[in-house]
């Protein structure tokens, strides 16, 4: 069954940038796992610097692979101290999509 993640990563201002290229990184990375859909980084244009990622994956084995891949592992280790507030994800299935 088709996953849906949609996760929400805030970063510190200070730590923008380099959160910023740490997500790009990993962005890279992930598109080419396997079960791994769609992989899109967006910035938010709110005043507080947002970063979103949608992500889809083509069954539960594949996020789990997403989460204990090398990336993935690395992206965590580096990211921790650079950000405000934990990441927030939210996991969906499909009801009606375009693709």
């Amino acid at each position: 069954m088709t996953i849906a993640l949609i996760a929400t990563v805030t970063p510190k201002p200070e730590a923008v940038d380099k959160v910023e290229a740490l997500m790009r990184e990993l962005t890279g990375h992930s598109r080419t796992e396997l079960g791994a859909r769609r992989y899109d980084l967006f910035r938010g244009t709110d005043a507080t610097v947002r970063f979103h990622v949608f992500e889809i994956y083509a069954d539960e084995a594949a996020v789990e692979a997403h989460r204990t891949s090398p990336h993935y592992t690395a992206f965590r280790a580096a990211v921790g101290d650079l950000l405000a507030e934990a990441p927030v994800v939210v996991s969906a299935t499909p009801v009606d999509t375009a693709e």
